[in-house]
């Protein structure tokens, strides 16, 4: 047992996403003592069934390969087991509503939630709607697309789109398009029509075809688009802790601000994948952030230990 009869670890992974998971598989390797938390049971991504740079293998697939790995080399995995508190003392502390627990190194791998239209027929998921142009546009080659959102995020989503899709349609959600004038010149040059001052009202599914139910804000009118596909970008929120209460700063968008090493700015503690929304929300991404972290954390023991030593 460790500090103040708490169970003992090297590393404590909040998360057990691909981020998470990956982190965790390195520090497998290298012999240090880890847990990994996750709050789900069972975990969603676990069941992620996109496939891409895998080839003929499933996000699942590949994530279960990965839990299954780091078990051989003695990681800890508790699925169903929610992270409530973060405290830092002579060690970090990590409370759970099972029990506390200390360790060296915090590497936070909470992941992030796209932003929910919240009107009915969203919730339809695999349906027509969509939160990712890169993952899912694939699927609307020369179809009628709507894209929802007033940003950056927006105007790339639809950029993307209008070179698979027959039509792209913007929808701000919102009085006025906020993106950068560059991509809204570069979205005109593309044909993408922008439909500024609506917002979403609600989705219809049909057979092969959805209605977004839109209304003008400042009139009130109302109108109804037919698409193959809707992809909503509004922007994504992290599901992190409240990190601030340990010292971790975080950005605008409430993401954990990270080095080139995901190292956050309270020492021995990490973050990887979208809870920085630096990521790029991309599968690959999070696997990268992982593996950097996983290697930070096991040079910061080496140190940590060596230190200890003398």
């Amino acid at each position: 047992m460790g500090l103040l009869g708490l169970k003992d670890h090297d590393v404590i992974i909040v998360g057990a996403g691909f981020a998470g998971i990956s982190a965790a598989l390195f520090t497998g390797v290298w012999g240090l003592k880890t847990l990994v938390l996750e709050a789900e049971k069972p975990p969603k991504l676990w069941s992620y069934l996109r496939r891409g740079f895998l080839g003929t293998m499933s996000g699942a697939e590949l994530i279960q390969r990965m839990v299954k790995e780091a078990k051989r080399h003695g990681v800890e995995i508790h699925v169903g087991e929610k992270v409530t508190d973060l405290e830092i003392r002579e060690k970090k502390i990590v409370k759970t509503l099972e029990k506390d627990y200390a360790c060296d190194v915090l590497i936070l791998a909470t992941g992030a939630r796209c932003k929910l239209l919240n009107v009915p027929g969203e919730s339809w998921l695999a349906r027509g709607i969509s939160y990712c142009a890169i993952c899912d546009g694939r699927f609307f080659k020369e179809c009628e697309v709507v894209v929802v959102g007033s940003e950056n995020t927006a105007a790339q989503e639809a950029l993307t789109l209008s070179q698979i899709a027959r039509n792209v349609t913007l929808v701000t959600n919102s009085e006025k398009l906020e993106a950068e004038n560059s991509l809204v010149e570069e979205l005109k040059r593309k044909g993408v029509q922008i439909m500024e001052g609506y917002k979403v009202e609600a989705i219809e599914h049909g057979e092969l075809v959805n209605n977004v139910k839109i209304y003008n804000i400042e009139t009130g009118g109302k109108r109804r688009l037919q698409t193959e596909g809707i992809f909503v970008a509004l922007g994504v929120e992290p599901t992190v802790l409240k990190v601030e209460k340990i010292g971790v700063e975080t950005h605008k968008q409430g993401g954990i601000l990270v080095d080139s090493r995901q190292q956050t700015n309270v020492e021995g503690v990490f973050a990887a994948g979208d809870c920085t929304c630096g990521s790029g929300f991309n599968l690959t991404s999070c696997l990268g952030d992982g593996v950097k972290a996983g290697l930070a954390a096991y040079l910061y023991i080496k140190r940590l230990r060596r230190g200890r030593a003398t």
